[in-house]
């Protein structure tokens, strides 16, 4: 039975959400939510609404793979949404996604088939290639 998988880029400000499923193996950019006071519930929300069976949540590491301030404040939010989301989770190494992401942006913004303000959607181009790395590992 295919299953939707939720990918989490996650920021002190804003986390990136993408939408994939088993089935394609395939993942989609879905929106950037607010890290808030509010951010459980909004995700309690997608959750139900998308019916998630799993989320992957990037894990920020720095280029020699060791772990840094954001690594801590991840695995702190891991456990939250482990807690409230009642999902299982997996971490997925995040390493140069924001860059990628912010590089396929610019190409879209060259080519015309994005706008300046459209640039919220690099957190979740960023969760999207997070997601689409955990699809293409299995």
């Amino acid at each position: 039975m295919p299953e939707v998988v939720l990918g989490i880029d996650y920021g002190t400000k804003h986390i990136g959400l993408a939408i994939g499923q088993t089935l394609t193996r395939t993942a989609q950019p879905y929106r950037t939510i607010l890290n808030n006071k509010t951010t459980f519930d909004t995700l309690n929300h997608i959750i139900s609404e998308w019916q998630i069976s799993t989320i992957i949540l990037g894990l920020p590491l720095d280029m020699d793979g060791q772990q840094q301030e954001i690594t801590r404040q991840v695995k702190n939010f891991e456990k939250k949404v482990r807690h409230y989301c009642q999902r299982p989770i997996h971490l997925v190494d995040e390493r140069l996604t924001s860059y990628e992401a912010e590089r396929f942006f610019q190409q879209k913004r060259n080519q015309q088939q994005a706008k300046a303000k459209d640039k919220k959607m690099i957190d979740a181009l960023a969760a999207q290639i997070i997601l689409q790395s955990w699809f293409d590992q299995l």
